[in-house]
């Protein structure tokens, strides 16, 4: 088969796949702006070198795509290898095309093109016709019953608006209501506040716990409605939303509900406070500390050691990183076990000195710089930072006038500057193989923890380095303030016996 056969190929088939989206998507209506920006995410992700994006998706995702296309193509699967990566190559180009084709399609919801006949004809029935001797029966015109309380998509218009005006919600906070809200309106219809029922709650959770996890980025599930979503999820065996994500969900209902309550006259029940399901997982369980070989295949990863490019991360080389995001984000979250968006959106201003200690100052700046619960803090650089070159290249971004330590990380759609560096790293550790279920960049913030306790450092002072309230009596009385210096006296203590980073010679 030449290229120019399996091109035909895969443009018819993909062809038929693209007209039945279109279809169901007439049916469904536009995207929302949060799919249109999934949707924006997996074309970036498909744009990958072929087969580093392969790699990424890994082989059972390789081989039921490869398996899918040559079924539905006649095509036999026993290929040589060659022939395997074109065709490889070529689906992962034809899905470009295809959601590319889909976000034009959305467009056409914008304005009605009256050249073409619609997608479903609308039937009026017919008026059963007028006889000489037949009466005409009066009609009372009845106005329509005055709903008792708004519709939710109204409802929750208005709290959107007054959350907005007042800054109470980050863009990402108003986005992630926007979804529960709308997967709740599509499940359980668009009606009165005052009409929803208990039972409307119970099936909104059952709907839930069939839910897949990341269904809107699945291709067995992009772009359908969450009912058949739900269905391909136990067709494929597919995994389901977390415990913890399910009562997010519930709990994003609630508040909205309590917030009608305070706003209309009638007494808006709490339908989704008895929906919610025990979580047996903590905070602490739900994510797991890198184990130390986790640590060691990270950082000695091509990343560290020297990779091929910028581009070609994840495969050795003699390309040094070390004046990079990529390479000083880990060694930071591992060293000060700061969350990624406070060390993603550090000015340098916030890397200072005091009595010859250098510190981090995290804290809240200008509209995109946010810090948890609005906690600010101190915390100072690990002597092991210093000796990697972190000082040195924070020092060259001052002399290149930059206002940021990592001025390459743009703020996303969310208004947080980690977004971009979550989904690389995420990516990176995954193609290394150093990531499970349970682990993400946030699993730093777990071995600092544990680096803190193993040092014996109090308890008091490792809340107060990870930026957490007080706990108990402790964080009712006094100031809540710890002398720098004390502070840095506990912070030269941690130590990962297990991981050398002595092989990194560090920035300058």
């Amino acid at each position: 088969m030449n290229h120019g056969e399996l091109r035909t190929k895969v443009h018819e088939h993909f062809t038929e796949v693209l007209k039945k989206a279109k279809a169901r998507r007439d049916e469904l209506g536009p995207y929302t702006e949060l799919e249109k920006e999934r949707i924006a995410d997996t074309i970036r992700l498909h744009e990958a070198d072929n087969e580093d994006f392969w790699d990424i998706m890994k082989k059972d995702y390789a081989t039921q795509q490869y398996q899918s296309f040559c079924n539905a193509s006649g095509i036999p699967q026993k290929q040589p290898i060659q022939t395997k990566w074109a065709i490889l190559d070529e689906i992962r180009k034809a899905w470009i095309g295809f959601h590319e084709a889909m976000l034009e399609h959305d467009k056409t919801f914008e304005t009605y093109d009256f050249s073409v006949p619609p997608s479903a004809p609308v039937s009026v029935p017919e008026s059963p016709g007028l006889t000489s001797g037949s009466s005409v029966t009066k009609i009372e015109n009845k106005s329509p019953e005055v709903p008792s309380s708004p519709l939710l998509s109204v409802l929750f218009a208005e709290r959107k608006a007054e959350a907005e005006q007042t800054g109470q919600w980050s863009a990402k906070l108003v986005r992630d209501y926007q979804t529960w809200i709308d997967l709740f309106i599509e499940l359980q219809g668009d009606r009165p506040v005052l009409d929803y029922r208990k039972s409307d709650a119970r099936d909104f959770k059952t709907a839930l716990l069939g839910l897949p996890t990341n269904r809107n980025k699945l291709p067995q599930t992009i772009g359908l409605p969450a009912v058949e979503a739900i269905q391909a999820a136990k067709d494929h065996s597919l995994p389901t939303l977390s415990v913890g994500t399910i009562n997010k969900g519930l709990g994003r209902l609630q508040t909205t509900w309590n917030w009608a309550n305070k706003q209309l006259d009638e007494e808006v029940t709490d339908l989704f406070a008895p929906m919610k399901i025990p979580d047996n997982n903590n905070a602490r369980n739900q994510h797991d500390p890198f184990s130390k070989e986790q640590l060691q295949i990270i950082f000695n990863s091509p990343l560290f050691a020297g990779c091929k490019s910028r581009r070609f991360r994840t495969i050795p080389g003699d390309t040094n990183l070390s004046d990079t995001h990529w390479y000083w984000l880990p060694l930071l979250g591992l060293w000060t076990g700061a969350r990624l968006n406070e060390l993603c959106q550090l000015s340098v201003a916030d890397i200072d000195q005091q009595d010859g200690i250098p510190f981090i100052r995290v804290q809240e700046g200008d509209e995109y710089q946010r810090v948890k619960f609005g906690k600010s803090r101190i915390v100072p650089i690990h002597p092991e930072l210093v000796r990697l070159g972190f000082l040195r290249f924070v020092q060259a971004q001052r002399d290149a006038d930059e206002r940021r330590v990592f001025p390459d990380l743009k703020v996303g759609a969310m208004g947080y500057h980690s977004e971009q560096a979550s989904k690389e790293f995420s990516r990176y550790i995954d193609a290394i193989g150093a990531k499970t279920v349970k682990t993400s960049f946030h699993s730093f913030r777990h071995n600092f923890k544990d680096a803190c306790r193993h040092a014996g450092v109090q308890p008091d002072i490792n809340d107060i380095l990870l930026g957490h309230a007080l706990p108990g009596m402790a964080g009712r009385y006094g100031d809540g303030q710890v002398p720098l210096n004390v502070l840095h006296e506990a912070v030269c203590k941690l130590q990962h016996k297990e991981l050398s980073l002595g092989h990194l010679g560090g920035h300058g």
